[in-house]
């Protein structure tokens, strides 16, 4: 069970949902398509708080990316925008780190993420805030991450091709959610390797968050 902090209280998570492909210019340096995926992490890939993080068995190259990450307190099939806007109970900064090597080893086999997306702590997420906090207005969300404090990753929810409401209603088509479970919303170009020890923090200046983590050496 993973437990995560909204406003001062705590709430057990649900299914980690996750969608790449959400900004173009991400899209492009991966030479893919500008058309949001869909896939899902395990709830053991969660790391509220950050920390250390156990290299991921197999891998030899892991990439960080910056998320905004959503908290869900309604959920629902089929949820139309303004509900599923409502739906959205916190807002967090959080990392999708990627075993890129397995991944890519994935995609030639046309088989499945799960290797390169779900190995343990692949999630670390800082506290949830009630987007109230910003009259859900997603466009003034920024993030951000450096490694050993050089900028590696900088963006803004406004270059997302699906905002936040637009995200939960199009995974209510496919998935029954429901409350606690979390959604990463994709990440903004500039991702790249890190080393064993290095520190990534991620950050959304807007919102007065931040996550640290950092990889343990390969076993």
């Amino acid at each position: 069970m993973k437990e995560l902090q909204l406003e001062g209280r705590t709430v057990r998570a649900g299914t980690v949902l996750a969608l790449g492909r959400n900004y173009a210019a991400h899209a492009r340096e991966m030479n893919a398509p500008a058309e949001p995926v869909v896939f899902i992490k395990p709830t053991t890939a969660l790391l509220p708080g950050g920390g250390a993080i156990a290299w991921p068995e197999g891998s030899q190259l892991v990439h960080h990316e910056v998320e905004l990450v959503l908290l869900l307190g309604a959920g629902g099939v089929r949820l139309e925008p303004d509900a599923a806007g409502r739906a959205i109970a916190g807002v967090a900064i959080g990392i999708d780190l990627t075993a890129r090597d397995l991944q890519s080893q994935a995609k030639k086999a046309g088989a499945p993420w799960a290797r390169a997306k779900g190995f343990p702590g692949s999630a670390p997420v800082s506290r949830f805030v009630a987007p109230e906090r910003f009259d859900r207005d997603w466009a003034r969300l920024d993030l951000d991450l450096t490694v050993d404090g050089a900028p590696r990753q900088q963006g803004s929810a406004a270059s997302m091709l699906l905002d936040p409401p637009r995200i939960v209603a199009l995974l209510s088509r496919w998935f029954e959610l429901v409350p606690g479970d979390v959604v990463f919303t994709g990440t903004p170009e500039g991702v790249g390797p890190v080393r064993p020890g290095q520190r990534m923090r991620a950050a959304c200046r807007t919102l007065d968050l931040a996550v640290e983590a950092h990889l343990a050496p390969p076993p």
